[in-house]
């Protein structure tokens, strides 16, 4: 950031030039970093080919840059510009690693990540190679800067589906936790109806119970009552 927008030259309307000694050196110090990390990606698989390719171009244009002593201010700006959101990818992995990545701090990173991408590598790298292209610049310049905003296309490319899946992920889960609190409220009103039709048939059961038995209870007297007229009659 000091030496693309505070010691310059600026990267907008003096781009092209020599580099300067800390531009070199902070070149160099990214090319080794971008072997150390290329290194690791082949080794471990962990990247697909989209970062492979970033990574090789990238390694590629930063060494013609330390060889020629040109270029410098035009690459020190889309290191800048592409390695801004390196921390929050990185603090990312730590989330997902942990297990933490559903968390609220989680979808925090993950948004800021995309503003951040979207700003500084599409939004502002799109006017910055228009700037450059109006410039007196060379074609090998002008062809690096192309294949790397190329490349930032297809990462905020897959970015975009990556949150397309996920909002579609997060809207299924809500529409499937509100379909499981429905049948659960359905079965709970089932349950009551038929602990309160149980108990109806109960209170039937029971009335319908003592109803024969006050009937029979009668019936009982009604046959005492007969057989006793009878016999005092024929005893007579």
């Amino acid at each position: 950031m000091w030496c693309a927008f505070i010691q310059g030259p600026w990267p907008f309307t003096n781009a092209g030039g020599p580099s300067t000694p800390l531009q070199s050196l902070t070149i160099m110090i990214c090319l080794g970093y971008f072997i150390f990390d290329l290194s690791w990606c082949l080794y471990f698989q962990t990247e697909g080919m989209p970062m492979l390719l970033h990574h090789l171009c990238s390694i590629l244009g930063m060494t013609v840059g330390t060889i020629t002593g040109n270029y410098g201010t035009e690459m020190i700006a889309t290191i800048f510009g592409s390695e801004i959101t390196n921390p929050l990818l990185q603090f990312r992995w730590f989330l997902r690693e942990n297990g933490n990545n559903e968390t609220i701090l989680g979808e925090i990173v993950d948004h800021a990540f995309m503003f951040l991408f979207g700003f500084f590598r599409i939004g502002i790298g799109s006017y910055l190679l228009l700037r450059y292209f109006q410039q007196d610049t060379d074609f090998w310049g002008r062809l690096g800067g192309v294949v790397i905003y190329c490349i930032s296309w297809m990462f905020w490319i897959n970015i975009i589906i990556f949150a397309a899946k996920k909002y579609k992920k997060i809207k299924s889960h809500e529409k499937n936790n509100s379909k499981n609190n429905n049948d659960s409220m359905i079965e709970d009103d089932l349950v009551k109806e038929g602990e309160k039709s149980s108990y109806c048939n109960s209170e039937k059961l029971y009335y319908n119970k003592s109803q024969r038995q006050l009937n029979g209870s009668s019936n009982k007297h009604q046959l005492h009552l007969q057989r006793f007229i009878t016999y005092k009659y024929s005893s007579h």
